[in-house]
């Protein structure tokens, strides 16, 4: 019967625990791709478009000419991987990002 209990404290304390340990990611992130293979204003533009329309996007900002893409974007609706997967099936390639925290 006391192992029963004990089960059940513990349970519920990860129950509880846990999802608080899941909301530790910061709200609002911003990163920065490198990326390769753009070449124009309309490359600017598509991935501008495409990332845009990703759930979780506020806004993007992408420079041919610079060959990046700045993305800010609420982790918890879309991560890096699939904003860098969206640019890739556009035909560019991402060579590298850097991530930080916006402050709200």
């Amino acid at each position: 019967m006391r192992t029963a209990v004990h089960v059940m404290v513990f349970v519920l304390a990860a129950t509880m625990v846990a999802p608080a340990l899941a909301d530790s990611r910061p709200e609002v992130v911003r990163t920065a791709f490198v990326v390769e293979g753009m070449h124009c204003d309309g490359c600017s533009s598509a991935i501008t478009a495409t990332v845009g329309k990703l759930d979780g996007v506020i806004e993007v900002a992408a420079d041919h000419e610079a060959g990046s893409a700045e993305v800010v974007y609420r982790p918890r609706s879309v991560d890096e991987d699939e904003i860098k997967k969206a640019i890739e099936k556009l035909g560019y390639t991402v060579t590298g990002s850097t991530t930080e925290a916006v402050e709200d």
